[in-house]
């Protein structure tokens, strides 16, 4: 290499390296380990086996006369709890049961929405619009419309899926029919009023779409106390990292009232670099799953979400928390925890 040429070579490394933005890795402190192992410990013992339109039901519903309801594969629903059981630990929220009523009332929702092969619209709540075909008697019919005020999800797919899709779908919010920065199902998954969650799921009968429906909304709940004044996604302390993305709205609800719309920063503790969230929504109490005074939803913008990262979220004047990122589907390695020396 001539002269000229290793002047002209150096001078572009230089401007690279300039240029480049390193990944700063970061370590856990000894609490933070705890917490990190004893989530991944959950996480790695759910169960990930993806159900196909055979394998889903122990005995499958049938659509005429005489109508029956169906039974799902109770794998299926034991797996569905145990990952809304799972996310509600992350936000430090106590398990939601699992009563057979609840999923006979939520597969009877499935069910109802299966029959009238059902848009994917938000018609789909309450079966609005919908005519009752005459194999379901009225009084299944009228449970159906309840339990479909729950959280439901529609799923197109051949080779099948995991209950933990499901349910991860719905708490991530990337695709809320109602629109961005809706966090509706979320609200419901981590409610900190509910007691209880009934599963149920159906094929359509001229479709391929898995109708799943979370019945969770109770009378009795909704009169209830919450059991935190705050609960925040994503939550304090540690948070998976697969659980983020910059399609995932983030939320704050609190039993505090706030109004309008604060501005909401970002600071990656680790690089020192803050940031301003972007496509802020104040909803009050229209959220009705979580049973807050206010809930804001927003999304990070251009911030550099990096695992092991700690972050500094501050909500306006009102309030301020901090979480640090770990791979929930990895295992923690000692390299990765600070050792303190005496």
């Amino acid at each position: 290499m001539n002269k000229k040429k290793f002047l002209l070579f150096l001078a572009a490394a230089t401007l690279l390296a300039t240029n480049s933005t390193p990944v700063i890795a970061a370590k856990y402190n000894a609490k933070e380990a705890r917490q990190v192992r004893t989530f991944q410990k959950k996480y790695h013992a759910l169960n990930h086996k993806k159900y196909t339109p055979d394998s889903i039901f122990a005995i499958k519903p049938n659509f005429g006369i005489p109508f029956s309801v169906g039974i799902l594969n109770s794998d299926y629903i034991t797996t569905s709890i145990a990952y809304v059981n799972y996310y509600r630990s992350l936000a430090g929220l106590p398990e939601d049961a699992n009563n057979a009523t609840d999923n006979l009332h939520a597969q009877l929702g499935a069910d109802a929405l299966a029959a009238v092969n059902a848009a994917q619209n938000l018609q789909a709540h309450g079966l609005q619009g919908y005519t009752k075909p005459s194999y379901i008697s009225d009084t299944d019919w009228d449970t159906a419309e309840g339990s479909t005020l729950g959280n439901i999800n529609f799923l197109e797919s051949d080779g099948g899926a995991s209950a933990g899709e499901i349910v991860t779908d719905l708490v991530r919010e990337g695709n809320n029919l109602a629109g961005r920065g809706n966090i509706g199902h979320r609200g419901l998954i981590l409610s900190a009023r509910a007691t209880r969650m009934g599963i149920g799921a159906a094929y359509g009968t001229e479709n391929n779409v898995l109708y799943s429906v979370e019945h969770g909304l109770f009378a009795d709940d909704i009169l209830r106390k919450p059991v935190k004044s705050r609960v925040i996604y994503p939550t304090s302390g540690v948070f998976p990292y697969e659980l983020v993305g910059h399609s995932t709205p983030w939320s704050y609800s609190t039993t505090m009232q706030i109004t309008g719309q604060p501005k909401i920063y970002i600071t990656d503790l680790t690089t020192k670099k803050k940031y301003r969230a972007t496509q802020v929504r104040n909803f009050g109490t229209s959220l009705y799953g979580d049973g807050f005074t206010t809930t804001i939803s927003y999304y990070p913008g251009k911030t550099k979400l990096v695992n092991t990262h700690k972050y500094r979220v501050q909500i306006g004047k009102h309030d301020s928390y901090s979480f640090r990122f770990f791979r929930q589907n990895s295992r923690l390695k000692a390299k990765q925890i600070v050792k303190h020396h005496k």
